[in-house]
């Protein structure tokens, strides 16, 4: 039994009927897709590697106190790692329509937190796998994501095997447990004072910024219901680095200014104002070098200039504020999120994922959220089977109605855009915009 850390409890608290706090990685190969039984199989054999897969949470009476991981006596992997198949269409809709279903489910809390998909039947002969997890479980620095797992370069100990179940600790232990916390830890006792006293606090500071956001003509407004729609779109990493070359910018500034193109391109197709300028949060990655701890993530604040049609001066205005904001927060300017040797990207993402939810509970909430994670220069693979693409599904932070992540593999950077579904029509054109954001800038 161990006790949830309170950054993960804090995390699940921010659910509600709107905001989520789980996302998804799809990832993409080409060929013959594997037997069913033999991903079962190797999720089986790496699911043992991690705890807290095979761990849910289990309440403390009367919430006294946090709730604990205790292991599932009920655990099994038939209930976690399923099989679809799509109908035949030359496109993706059928698949884009899959993630945002998935994405739109809640994940049972009185089950480990996370699933595993092996998708059949998209365009060219391709197949996927998604996985999927609540980010109180993937914290990015100690946690793994389960694509991550799967990986063929993942060596599995043979010294380890499978522990013990221990069972389940009564109620009269679980508040034993929790007023000895209370009485004799005084960092616990603080903290659950803190949390007591805050909650109502932060509870209106998210309703009067809601408030507030949804009636400002120049915000992209909010999430009003619990369904997701998804999109994609992918961008030549060599065409994002010669811009950075032409334009003096970071890879990053493309990025966010290709998310800008995007937007924009979203409300002059379907009608809707285009404001002057709207309000990302971004996460960016602290260095050890520049006096923070190696893993730290702190976020910016900048302003997309959506409302200029020049893309050069929207990319300027841009480079101008990333840059500042890199150095005042000794960030590492260019680089949103570290880049890594092998596939834990959608761990790092969730570094991301993880530190702007965190901050919209304290602060005005921004018009949208960007997450940039460079992956991998190697090819991935997974029971032989080469990874051709990923794209990174996140869920709404802070209720925004559109966020974007990217994420690269090889020579290509892959976007994932998550909407509202009840407030957003015309998703299509936010991809379309990316793609188009870089033949603007290069031409």
């Amino acid at each position: 039994m161990e006790r949830m850390t309170q950054q993960d409890y804090d995390i699940l608290s921010l659910e509600d009927d709107v905001v989520a706090a789980h996302g998804m990685t799809v990832a993409i190969f080409d060929g013959p897709e594997p037997a069913f039984d033999d991903v079962l199989l190797r999720i089986t054999d790496r699911v043992r590697l991690v705890p807290r897969y095979r761990q849910r949470l289990l309440e403390v009476p009367f919430d006294i106190e946090r709730p604990v991981w205790v292991d599932d006596a009920t655990f099994s992997i038939d209930f976690h790692v399923r099989h679809t198949a799509l109908p035949k269409r030359t496109d993706r809709d059928p698949f884009n329509a899959f993630i945002s279903r998935a994405l739109s489910q809640r994940l049972d809390r009185g089950k480990p937190l996370w699933e595993l998909w092996l998708v059949s039947g998209l365009p060219k002969k391709k197949w996927a796998l998604v996985s999927k997890a609540h980010y109180s479980i993937i914290d990015g620095v100690s946690g793994t994501d389960i694509l991550g797992l799967l990986s063929d370069d993942i060596e599995v100990p043979s010294g380890i095997g499978q522990s013990m179940m221990r069972p389940l600790p009564t109620d009269r232990k679980l508040l034993l447990d929790a007023a000895t916390d209370l009485v004799f830890d005084p960092v616990e006792s603080f903290r659950a004072v803190k949390s007591l006293t805050s909650r109502p606090l932060r509870m209106a500071q998210r309703f009067s910024a809601g408030m507030f956001k949804s009636v400002d003509p120049n915000g992209l407004g909010r999430a009003i219901g619990p369904h997701r729609k998804w999109q994609s779109a992918n961008v030549s990493l060599d065409d994002l680095r010669r811009i950075r070359s032409v334009h003096d910018c970071s890879t990053t500034d493309a990025i966010l200014a290709s998310i800008g193109s995007g937007i924009r391109r979203y409300l002059v197709e379907t009608g809707k104002p285009v404001p002057a300028r709207i309000d990302v949060l971004v996460p960016l990655s602290v260095g050890a070098a520049t006096g923070g701890l190696s893993g730290q993530v702190t976020t910016l604040t900048a302003a997309l200039p959506i409302g200029l049609k020049d893309p050069f001066e929207r990319l300027k205005l841009i480079h101008e504020q990333t840059s500042k904001g890199a150095r005042q927060n000794g960030a590492l300017a260019g680089r949103v999120l570290r880049r890594q040797e092998n596939f834990v990207a959608p761990s790092i993402l969730a570094q991301g994922v993880r530190s702007t939810m965190l901050e919209t509970r304290t602060q005005a909430m921004p018009d949208t959220v960007a997450i940039n994670v460079p992956g991998p220069a190697e090819t991935i693979n997974v029971l032989g089977h080469p990874m051709v693409e990923t794209y990174p599904v996140i869920p709404l932070p802070g209720g925004v109605q559109i966020a974007v992540a990217a994420m690269s593999l090889g020579n290509t950077v892959y976007y994932g855009i998550t909407s509202d579904f009840d407030s957003t029509k015309g998703l299509h054109h936010v991809s379309a915009g990316i793609t188009g954001a870089a033949k603007e800038l290069l031409g």
